[in-house]
């Protein structure tokens, strides 16, 4: 889907545009158009077939070869579930793509940026923004020591592909540089009609009550970047050793990864160095709609009442684990070295931690020492362990695993790696 608001050999203007409840109807059922469309390459990939003449390279016209390797790369690849890529973040299982990339928020919000950098915005004194993201970092060091406790995190690893601590860590409430964006617009859409209800621990659709508070509350926000105009941001933006050039929204694939979070919301990500607010950012069009509590029943009931993007997983059982890390003051040594080889900032390990010892913006001293502050029972390690015994990624996820191997000349067709 192109954009909304401008056709493309037009500029866009950061200007929001309101869209009706007929508008948000069309582009839901062009998304869930190209997810049977998807779902049909998918099938397609899986059974083997091609668009090379009799279905192999090499057959044929060089024109009719090229034509065909084209639309393998650009058309078939994208549109398969299961394809394994090198990306700059790391090799990630692709989730088949669709035409658009959402974020949904559920009010007019003046600066849409990651988890991170909304906290840092509130802190006035550069040191102590400094200090701050530090003890991000070792909380997201402290996740990621935590899943590598599990077995499936390590079988990932060691069969899959990346594992991406921080994106996880975003995806489960931990702060972090990465900004959530979808390649689903139902799920950009049930975060932009919804709410977390904190006293039930569930969510549930906005209510006309919610929604007129304020000016900023009547409506819901949609930003959104077609996948072509995604494509060429990326390639503008990273050079060949995967570092970035220039300061942009780059839409990142999160893709499958253990645990069904991430990929049941078919996330993408970006990850921000530095805050970018998607307001500022032309290549995203900022669609605002009227909310109304039809709308947002119909999304709520079609979600499953969150179900359907929050499933249960592995990690449900330890969800004070996951608290106790988000809010965390005490960290092992290993988290303080992770953080401290990210840094910039701060030359002198010793330094970091008078500074961190001393530091007013946590409710306590932060300390580092040799025993991780996150201590789990090997019952409850076991239990979760025991859920994953024998996982196998195609049947867990109902996927294949694809590679294209691409050579000189010729190149092959889609291969199952077990081939």
């Amino acid at each position: 889907m192109d954009y909304v608001t401008s056709r493309r050999g037009k500029g866009l203007s950061n200007e929001p545009m309101e869209v009706s409840y007929e508008d948000i109807m069309r582009i839901w059922r062009i998304s869930d158009e190209e997810a049977e469309l998807v779902r049909r390459v998918t099938e397609s990939s899986y059974r083997g077939e091609s668009y090379y003449p009799d279905g192999k390279p090499g057959i044929g016209k060089l024109a009719n070869e090229r034509h065909a390797f084209y639309k393998e790369v650009l058309y078939r690849d994208p549109k398969t579930s299961g394809l394994v890529m090198q990306y700059p973040h790391g090799v990630i299982i692709n989730q088949a793509r669709r035409s658009s990339y959402f974020r949904g928020e559920n009010q007019i919000y003046p600066r849409s940026v990651a988890s991170l950098h909304r906290s840092l915005a509130k802190i006035d004194d550069e040191r102590d923004r400094q200090l701050y993201r530090f003890v991000a970092d070792m909380r997201i060091a402290e996740f990621g020591i935590f899943l590598c406790r599990t077995n499936i995190v390590r079988f990932w690893a060691q069969n899959y592909g990346t594992v991406l601590f921080e994106p996880l860590a975003q995806h489960y409430g931990l702060e972090t540089k990465w900004l959530d964006i979808t390649n689903d617009f139902s799920v950009a859409l049930f975060f932009a009609t919804c709410y977390w209800d904190r006293a039930t621990k569930s969510w549930k659709p906005l209510t006309k009550e919610q929604t007129e508070r304020s000016e900023k509350s009547k409506y819901g926000v949609l930003f959104h970047m077609p996948a072509w105009r995604a494509d060429l941001e990326m390639s503008m933006m990273y050079v060949g050793d995967g570092r970035c050039e220039r300061m942009g929204n780059v839409i990142l694939p999160i893709g499958f990864q253990p645990f069904m979070r991430c990929h049941s919301q078919y996330a993408y990500g970006i990850c921000q160095e530095e805050p970018f607010a998607l307001q500022d950012d032309i290549n995203f069009e900022k669609l605002h709609f009227r909310h109304s509590e039809k709308l947002s029943r119909e999304v709520y009931e079609t979600m499953d009442g969150g179900r359907k993007i929050f499933p249960q997983d592995g990690l449900d059982d330890f969800q004070d684990v996951i608290e106790s890390i988000r809010s965390a003051t005490a960290f092992s040594r290993e988290a303080f070295d992770y953080a401290f080889e990210g840094n910039s900032f701060f030359q002198d390990e010793e330094e970091v931690k008078r500074e961190l010892a001393r530091c007013t913006v946590f409710p306590e001293p932060v300390t580092v020492s040799d025993t991780h502050p996150v201590q789990i029972s090997r019952q409850r390690l076991r239990k979760l362990n025991r859920r994953y015994e024998g996982f196998s990624i195609e049947k867990a996820y109902g996927i294949k695993l694809m590679t294209r191997y691409v050579y000189k000349g010729n190149p092959p067709v889609a291969q199952d790696p077990a081939d």
